[in-house]
């Protein structure tokens, strides 16, 4: 694994300089998509859940890009969620786009304590599951910022992790099938 080299800090800007919220909308022929917390997006169809919705009303459905953000109802509590997939979504969610961006370094942090519980809480407002975002407030957040070659680099070490935990989980899943399977045949 190589080792990242961050050499000045990070500079701070705001949300809205960097992400350009946009909506754009009537491409019925896009798959719908369900936005998964902490898991992305997929393909409403495929997504197991029984959701009702009016297939004449997705020209209304706002088209989201692979890489792109999106502050959907639950980000109050969960963070700001990436599409991994061209779709369209709901028009209630807000779509942002980071030009020149590494949508891989800013996962983490949109999805962080730090992002959720201080920077974006003073932009929550209602009670409850009434609660809502102020999507101009939330665009004045100072979040951090760094060339392009160093979110590139930091998203493949997190890529890299991701994939080290994954293999671990698997692997942690396959000894603890086989310690079942050897008990109840008694073989352990």
């Amino acid at each position: 694994m190589k080792t990242l080299q961050c050499h000045d800090a990070w500079e701070q800007r705001k949300l809205g300089d960097i992400f350009d919220e946009y909506s754009e909308k009537g491409h019925p022929e896009l798959p719908a998509l369900t936005i998964i917390q902490g898991g992305g997006t997929i393909r409403r169809d495929e997504s197991g859940r029984s959701l009702q919705y009016d297939k004449a009303s997705l020209a209304n459905y706002k088209m989201v890009n692979d890489g792109d953000f999106i502050v959907h109802l639950r980000s109050f509590e969960g963070g700001l969620e990436k599409a991994t997939a061209l779709g369209i979504i709901s028009p209630a969610y807000h779509t942002f786009h980071g030009e020149g961006t590494d949508s891989r370094f800013y996962y983490s942090y949109f999805r962080s304590p730090k992002f959720i519980d201080q920077d974006l809480k003073p932009h929550v407002y209602g009670i409850r599951d009434g609660r809502s975002i102020d999507i101009e407030g939330m665009k004045t957040i100072e979040i951090p910022w760094t060339n392009f070659a160093e979110q590139k680099a930091i998203g493949d070490y997190i890529d890299t992790l991701d994939t080290l935990i994954t293999l671990h989980q698997r692997k942690e899943y396959g000894l603890k099938t086989y310690e079942n399977r050897s008990i109840h045949y008694g073989t352990f």
